[in-house]
């Protein structure tokens, strides 16, 4: 039964994890490997298709009131749950800039997450993350602060860390903190903020400043030592202006980046937090169809969706470092992204009954060619 050996699997490796650790009753460990187990297997985070795979002979709704009791338990504590996936990304980074993403995703019909994830070839790696009610508009200043200060013990002492996020974002509370603890950021922001580029001078719309330089299709625009909004005149930030080949509108962006590092450039990296939302979502678990209404119990469905996210990842690395990638994708060129590597050399593994194989590893030591590289012959 495949099920079942994925569930001892996943059981065994996640009590290696805590062990030691009093705080992680073994109760809640095990259930939580039946809720990986029933993930993976069933792809989706509705309780009941997760208590289908369970291979457990009890009745299904029992499994669904045991996982309705999980999420509801003030002792899953997310941040202590994860905390050992947390590390393992940590001891692998050396002194490569680590790009924290800030983004918000819609949670069933009433809530949506905010989460903070690492930058990693092409994905993001989840670190934190909070559920709030309401929709998009909801997540506050304050919210976005607190989060970004849990954050902070985890990379304080790291040589370089820069944030990226869209203009939800780019708020007095977000940049006041971040110029406090002198991290880097690209934030983008509406056109219709008053900027000031000179001491003493007038204060513009981004949106004229950037007409009157005759910004056209293709190009950029970069202003220094600008003062951000007449509201909270945060001095010597550098605003970039870019209007992208094929692109309806301007994207304006404020940073602490001098325009030799090409601020624009380093942005588009912010959409990766997409593709680790459409895993979470549309393209994987379908995060956006639970009918949970509560945020604390929509975070502990998250944590499970997080771990899942490391372990597939962590797997995918593992396959490229040994160079075993022609297991699952074409050898001529490079046709799926990390997590998909990963997902397959998981589910090849436990078809072949050898999940004894699984590894997690994070490596920022290797480059992933974009999707349809062909090397040459």
């Amino acid at each position: 039964m495949p099920n079942l050996t994925l569930y001892l699997h996943l059981k065994d490796l996640l009590l290696s994890q805590y062990r030691g650790q009093g705080k992680f009753p073994k109760h809640l460990v095990v259930t939580l490997a039946m809720m990986l187990t029933g993930l993976f297997l069933g792809r989706h985070v509705q309780l009941w298709q997760i208590a289908m795979w369970v291979p457990l002979n009890s009745q299904l709704l029992s499994i669904v009131r045991r996982f309705e009791r999980w999420v509801a338990d003030p002792a899953v504590e997310t941040a202590e749950f994860f905390k050992p996936f947390v590390l393992a990304m940590q001891a692998s980074l050396g002194n490569e800039t680590a790009y924290l993403l800030i983004d918000c995703t819609q949670a069933g019909k009433k809530c949506r997450t905010l989460l903070i994830g690492l930058a990693y070839h092409g994905t993001v790696l989840p670190i934190v993350w909070k559920t709030v009610r309401g929709n998009k508009g909801h997540v506050t200043g304050e919210l976005h602060r607190t989060l970004l200060k849990q954050v902070y013990p985890r990379f304080r002492y790291h040589r370089h860390v820069l944030v990226l996020g869209d203009a939800e974002f780019s708020n007095e509370k977000v940049i006041g903190w971040l110029l406090e603890v002198k991290w880097d950021f690209v934030l983008r922001f509406q056109s219709s903020y008053l900027l000031q580029t000179t001491a003493g001078g007038p204060w513009q719309s981004a949106q004229a400043l950037y007409q009157a330089a005759n910004l056209r299709p293709g190009q950029v625009r970069h202003w220094a030592q600008v003062t951000f909004t007449q509201s909270h005149q945060f001095a010597d930030l550098n605003v970039t202006a870019q209007w992208a080949e094929g692109e309806d509108e301007v994207i304006c962006l404020v940073s602490t980046l001098p325009q030799s590092e090409q601020p624009h450039v380093i942005y588009e990296m912010r959409y990766w937090i997409e593709t680790l939302f459409g895993h979470h979502k549309s393209r994987g678990f379908q995060l956006a169809r639970t009918h949970m209404t509560t945020p604390e119990h929509i975070d502990r469905l998250v944590l499970v969706l997080a771990i899942a996210t490391c372990l597939t990842l962590g797997l995918g690395t593992h396959l490229i470092l040994i160079g075993q990638t022609h297991q699952v994708d074409r050898v001529d060129r490079r046709d799926l992204s990390l997590f998909q590597i990963g997902w397959r050399w998981f589910f090849r593994l436990l078809a072949l009954d050898r999940l004894h194989e699984y590894k997690m590893v994070f490596s920022w030591e290797f480059k992933l060619p974009p999707a349809g590289f062909q090397p040459a012959s």
